[in-house]
């Protein structure tokens, strides 16, 4: 009777049709239906729902405990509209041209770390809280606190936000992430698209995925847009990782999460409070994985050992005598098994003292070694290879506000890097986490236009960025057989 109120005459025949289907169902036999019935007598695995049981009690402890400490983080966008006279409202020729403030709320999630009210959450969350968006933080009570401030690295995606609230918050703990294995379970908490705090579960995936020049943990715990900067919790309630980025052709959740495994968290975050930024120890010399074929020629086990090329200028690695193509073993006899992974523990080495280098040099098996101190990289360090030899004749730029140094091309350079009889500016060197580096250039890609004006010389360079109308510049790059176009922030400031 309801179904014929919502069914209209031109549907008639479809709705004869469901009522037809209708009066088939109800016509089967009903032994049909009693033979595919439970028997309620069959044996039940007690002992199974029993451990099924604890598995779910498991999380919601989990969750008890957790979500107390997540927050949503909550940014306020205004736009502007004007109430023109073309709108579609009654009479609106005659209303006059009105200003009306819209605001737009979005933003991701975070978590507390200490009851002072000290939040922890991805860079990205928070990136435009620098062109004067409002940022605020809601508990998992209800309450809103304006951030009183926002500290924020980039290179790694985490951000500290403090508020301050009338009395201590719930907070969580980091655990330690070298411990944790493939299949443990995990808890993804967050606020996915804005719906409020959630959780989903799943296991670690993987414990060390490369992505985007950054080591993370992959899960398979449901993360969706809004989950960014919530916690990645064991079955302890102890924060794993910080959820941050999804795997995805479609936007949302396809079973692939990653998140930053949590004693970098917890280090770049210390560092982030102490010292308002983050200080990197380097070892100043681009670094290469070794190959298989290669690890067995050189008697190395494999995934074990990274090759350098030539050490930039007054860096550690040159200081320290090592030269392009030596192949590092270990570090105070601590193998090393990869770029990325030597790079983040020497990040957070310390500077005050000597350690040992083992090296493999002129495709010897029997290694020398050599003693090396690292330092701290400056603020927009730009690696200056010893061996260029334009750089040695001073024909080069460093541009630290990019985070790139260019030399003008040769027909010698041009076809080193594959470029064919293009011409413009090689990029000799690419800080990580720079500008230039996050927008995709890379070492050994040309730079051929600048706004659309082609750059050939260090001055058309100069030239260009002092051009720029709108603070911004675009390249066309040309990287790896192929031109890209990238943006790039100008400030024009000497």
């Amino acid at each position: 009777m309801i179904l014929r109120q919502f069914v209209s005459p031109a549907n008639s025949i479809f709705s004869a049709l469901i009522l037809s289907l209708g009066v088939v169902v109800g016509a089967l036999d009903p032994v049909t239906y009693a033979q595919e019935a439970p028997d309620p007598a069959a044996n039940v695995d007690e002992a199974a729902y029993d451990q099924a049981r604890s598995i779910s009690a498991a999380f919601h402890q989990t969750a008890q405990r957790t979500l107390p400490a997540a927050v949503t983080i909550i940014v306020k966008k205004n736009l502007i509209e004007k109430n023109k006279g073309d709108t579609k409202l009654p009479f609106s020729d005659l209303i006059p041209d009105l200003e009306e403030k819209i605001f737009i709320e979005s933003g991701g999630s975070g978590f507390l770390v200490d009851p002072s009210g000290v939040i922890v959450t991805n860079s990205h969350v928070v990136r435009e809280y620098e062109v004067g968006k409002a940022i605020s933080v809601e508990l998992n009570d209800g309450r809103r606190f304006p951030a009183k401030t926002i500290v924020r690295d980039d290179k790694s995606d985490v951000a500290v936000v403090t508020i301050e609230a009338p009395e201590p918050l719930p907070f969580l703990t980091f655990a330690d992430s070298s411990s944790i294995k493939i299949g443990d379970w995990v808890l993804a908490i967050g606020n996915p698209f804005m719906l409020g705090s959630s959780v989903s579960a799943g296991i670690i995936s993987a414990t060390e995925r490369v992505r985007d020049s950054k080591l993370f943990l992959q899960t398979d715990a449901a993360i969706n847009p809004g989950n960014s900067g919530g916690p990645l919790v064991n079955l302890r309630g102890e924060v794993v990782g910080i959820n941050t980025a999804i795997a995805s052709l479609s936007g949302g959740y396809q079973g692939v999460g990653f998140a930053i495994p949590a004693n970098t968290a917890k280090w770049i975050a210390a560092q982030l409070r102490e010292k308002g930024k983050v200080e990197r120890a380097f070892l100043g010399a681009p670094m290469s994985i070794i190959e298989y074929n290669e690890a067995r020629r050189l008697n190395l086990p494999t995934l074990t050992g990274v090759r350098i090329s030539s050490p930039f200028k007054d860096s550690p690695a040159a200081k320290a005598g090592l030269r392009a193509n030596d192949v590092l073993i270990s570090l105070d006899n601590q193998p090393i098994e990869s770029p990325l992974a030597f790079e983040m523990q020497i990040e957070r080495i310390d500077v005050n003292r000597d350690f040992k280098l083992k090296v493999l040099r002129n495709n010897s098996s029997e290694p020398i070694e050599l003693t090396i101190r690292f330092e701290i990289r400056p603020d927009g360090y730009v690696g200056v290879p010893l061996t260029e030899k334009l750089v040695e004749k001073g024909a080069h730029k460093v541009d630290r506000e990019w985070g790139i140094m260019v030399v003008p091309s040769t027909p010698n350079s041009a076809a080193r890097i594959g470029a064919g009889d293009r011409s413009g500016l090689v990029v000799l060197n690419v800080t990580p986490g720079s500008q230039a580096y996050r927008a995709g250039v890379r070492n050994g890609s040309m730079i051929l236009k600048i706004n659309g004006q082609a750059v050939q010389t260090l001055e058309e360079y100069d030239a260009s960025k002092a051009n720029c109308e709108e603070n911004e510049a675009e390249l066309e790059v040309w990287q790896k057989g192929e031109i890209i176009k990238v943006r790039l922030v100008v400030k024009n400031e000497a």
